[in-house]
């Protein structure tokens, strides 16, 4: 009985050994999938800061990120790859923005997701 006990104990030992190696590829993956999230809000608030910046010395006035993006009609967005090749195709079918839905689960620091709704125009 002894003997089987320590095949068994063994065989517990190996797989508690192999959960734990997981555990650590897990955390590893997590902690650079973070920094690449972290990178990536950074690169975007650094978008926005040039993209404030650029309205405002152009018109000599400060603006806010809103009302640049209001005054000329553009935003930047943080997507996929994926996500761009859809709106570049929504964009060379004529189809126009009907509306946009709020996303916020899953959000990161001040980084909110939304939902762009598409209509194609005939």
């Amino acid at each position: 009985m002894s003997k089987r006990e320590t095949s068994i104990e063994r065989l517990l030992h190996g797989i508690m050994g192999r959960i734990e190696e997981w555990r650590g590829r897990l955390s590893e993956r997590e902690a650079e999938l973070q920094a690449h999230r972290e990178r990536l809000l950074s690169e975007a608030a650094e978008r926005e800061r040039l993209l404030t910046r650029a309205v405002s010395e152009r018109e000599g006035r400060e603006h806010s990120l809103e009302e640049a993006a209001k005054d000329r009609r553009v935003a930047f967005v943080v997507h996929s790859e994926e996500a761009g090749k859809a709106l570049e195709k929504f964009a060379s079918d004529g189809a126009r923005l009907v509306s946009v839905v709020s996303g916020n689960e899953g959000n990161v620091a001040d980084i909110k997701g939304s939902w762009l709704v598409f209509e194609q125009e005939e």
